[in-house]
């Protein structure tokens, strides 16, 4: 059996002092999306534009960096080096990724995802952030 590990999108929304990144970001959606994780995930990690790939204890300072300020060349290679680090974490035969977050990151993680072997699903794809947050809290509700 595969292991089911999460890769969720950090937030905009953030707290003001250096934090762990699972307490980092505080938007509802970013929140959501990791109590989802916690129960239905083996493992998760996250990405951001500035950091790239965070383990949930890793600590960072607040930053305003957005991956829509990046070029198409910085974008790839961002992804590339995402992926390169979560194989340090997960191996691509052994575990299956679901992706969540927007398609100005998917865009660029599905790719370099494919490239690099893993198995992966979009649970959210084609989701508003308004029926996101909804889908999340039906998922409490079983």
């Amino acid at each position: 059996m595969k292991r089911k590990i999460g890769l969720l999108a950090t937030a905009r929304k953030k707290a003001t002092t250096p934090s762990a990144a699972i307490d980092l970001y505080i938007s509802p959606l970013f929140v959501k999306s990791v109590h989802y994780a916690q129960k239905h995930y083996d493992d998760f990690y996250f990405y951001s534009a500035k950091e790239g790939l965070l383990t949930k204890d890793q600590k960072i300072d607040p930053y305003n960096v957005s991956i829509k300020n990046f070029s198409t060349s910085e974008k790839r290679e961002w992804a590339t080096n995402v992926i390169n680090v979560l194989k340090q974490h997960v191996e691509p035969s052994q575990c299956k990724i679901f992706l969540h977050g927007g398609w100005v990151y998917r865009e660029y993680l599905q790719p370099a995802l494919e490239k690099a072997g893993f198995e992966y699903e979009v649970p959210l794809e084609g989701y508003s952030i308004g029926k996101q947050l909804k889908w999340y809290d039906e998922q409490k509700e079983e």
